[in-house]
C-alpha cells in the first residue's frame, strides 16, 4: 500500500481504500481470513488470533508512517475500526446500504473518511525510503491502474442497469448463476456461494429478498428433505433476460468510441494478458 501511495504518505488514504475494497471484492467466501473473522465473533482463541493478525498487518505498517505518539495510536485505532467496519457491514453481513454501493462510488468516500482519520499527521511523516520507479515500472503501473478503473466503471454501470429493476448487483448475480444452471435452474446456497455468485455470509438475506419478490422459489430435494434448493422462477428468468438485453446495449454504447480495428486489437491484447494471468511466472 505504501508503494501504491507513492513517496508522499498523504496518498495513504486513497491507497488504503483501493487496496481493501479491491482485496475484499475479489476474496472468496471460503477464504481463511473471512472464516477467521466470522469465527472470532464467538470463539475467543480466534478473536485473539485475529487481533494478532491485525496488529501485524495493519497496526505495524501504520506505525511506520504515523509514528508512536499517543495521537498516532488513537488515529491507528480509528483507521482499524473504519476498515473493519466496512468489512463487516459490506462483505460478511451484507448489510444495506453498504453492500449495494458500487465499489467505484464507495472508494473515494472511504478515502475521505480515512483521510480524516489520518489527519495532517501523515503528511509530515517521513515514510520509508523507496527507490524511484523506472519509466517502465511506472508505465506498467498505469496499465493496471487503467484496467482497474475500467473494471470498476463497468461494474458500476451494470449495477445501475440492475438497480432500475429494484434489486442490487449481488442479488442479480444470484439470479444470473441460477439461469446458467441446467433446467430446472436451481442450486443450493452452498453451490451458489462456491460459484462466487455472492458471499456465503449474505446468501440467506439475498435469498429471502428474492423469494419475497417472486424471483426465486425454495424447494426441497425429493430424496433428501434436508437439502433446500433455490430455483429461478418464471419472473426471475424474465428479469435476467431483460437485464441481459439492457446490459448488451450498454456494452455496445461503451465501445462506440472504438473502431473495429481498435476493438480487435483490444481483444487480442486482453486475451494475451489473460493468458499470462492464468499462468503467471514464478517470482524471481
Amino acid at each position: 500500500m505504501l508503494d501504491e501511495a507513492g513517496n508522499d504518505p498523504a496518498g495513504l488514504p486513497g491507497a488504503l481504500a483501493h487496496s481493501y475494497l479491491d482485496r475484499w471484492d475479489r476474496l472468496s467466501a471460503e477464504d481463511p481470513l473471512a472464516a477467521l473473522i466470522r469465527s472470532a465473533l464467538n470463539h475467543p482463541p480466534s478473536a485473539q488470533q485475529l487481533s494478532e493478525l491485525l496488529e501485524r498487518l495493519v497496526t505495524g505498517p501504520l506505525r511506520g508512517v504515523l509514528g508512536e505518539s499517543p495521537e498516532a495510536t488513537a488515529r491507528i485505532g480509528m483507521i482499524r475500526s473504519v476498515l473493519f467496519g466496512v468489512i463487516m457491514e459490506r462483505y460478511l453481513f451484507a448489510h444495506e446500504p453498504a453492500r449495494s454501493v458500487p465499489t467505484a462510488d464507495l472508494e473515494p468516500l472511504l478515502a475521505d473518511v480515512l483521510a480524516a482519520a489520518i489527519g495532517t499527521h501523515a503528511a509530515g511523516a517521513a515514510g520509508p525510503t523507496r527507490p524511484e520507479a523506472s519509466p517502465a515500472t511506472d508505465a506498467d503501473t498505469r496499465v493496471f491502474a487503467a484496467l482497474t478503473d475500467c473494471a470498476d466503471r463497468y461494474r458500476s454501470l451494470i449495477g445501475r442497469v440492475v438497480k432500475r429493476h429494484g434489486i442490487g448487483l449481488a442479488a442479480f448475480e444470484v439470479l444470473a448463476e441460477l439461469s446458467r444452471a441446467p433446467a430446472p435452474h436451481r442450486r443450493t446456497m452452498g453451490e451458489l456461494a462456491a460459484a462466487g455468485a455472492v458471499r456465503a455470509g449474505g446468501m440467506t438475506q439475498h435469498a429471502d429478498r428474492l423469494e419475497r419478490a417472486g424471483l426465486i422459489e425454495r424447494e426441497r430435494d425429493d430424496r433428501d428433505r434436508r437439502i433446500v434448493y433455490l430455483r429461478l422462477s418464471g419472473a426471475g428468468r424474465e428479469l435476467v433476460d431483460r437485464v441481459a438485453e439492457e446490459r448488451t446495449a450498454a456494452e455496445r454504447e461503451l465501445l462506440d468510441g472504438l473502431g473495429v480495428d481498435e476493438r480487435r486489437q483490444l481483444r487480442v491484447l486482453l486475451g494475451a494478458l489473460g493468458a499470462t494471468l492464468a499462468d503467471p511466472p514464478d517470482p524471481a
